[in-house]
């Protein structure tokens, strides 16, 4: 091999490796959204359980679970560790709790700062993801 070649092997490698290193990156931002989302659903779950809206319970729990599980994934896929995903929930549970202040009428304020990114990412995480990864 020439040293050309050799030099132009080192190029696409390293382009390789950090395409690999972005594309990690997104997935453990969207991973930290996945909990954070997560977290916002089990809480409006509670509230709307509170308030026996049994249609918004069920809608909720379906969310929370089905982003738990992308949650999950996404950590396994990045080689997170449990221990690290539970710490990033404990994370986003204390910021929520401190927004509600442990009344269910404080829910418009998580709804303002969560709801829209979490419906968009509940519905089509996909798209999160691509964000992520054009920048």
């Amino acid at each position: 091999m020439t040293l050309v070649r050799i030099a132009a092997l080192l190029v696409l490698l390293s382009a390789s490796a950090q395409a690999q290193e972005e594309k990690k990156t997104a997935i453990d931002v969207v991973q930290a959204e996945l909990s954070i989302c997560m977290v916002y659903y089990s809480f409006m779950r509670g509230c709307a359980i509170e308030k026996a809206e049994v249609n918004l319970a069920s809608v909720a729990q379906a969310n929370a679970e089905k982003l738990r599980k992308y949650a999950f994934q996404a950590g396994q896929t990045i080689r997170m560790d449990n221990e690290a995903m539970i710490a990033r929930q404990k994370v986003a549970v204390e910021q929520q709790q401190k927004l509600l202040d442990g009344k269910c009428e404080n829910m418009p304020k998580l709804d303002e700062a969560y709801g829209a990114r979490c419906k968009q990412l509940s519905d089509d995480p996909q798209s999160i993801l691509d964000q992520y990864l054009k920048r």
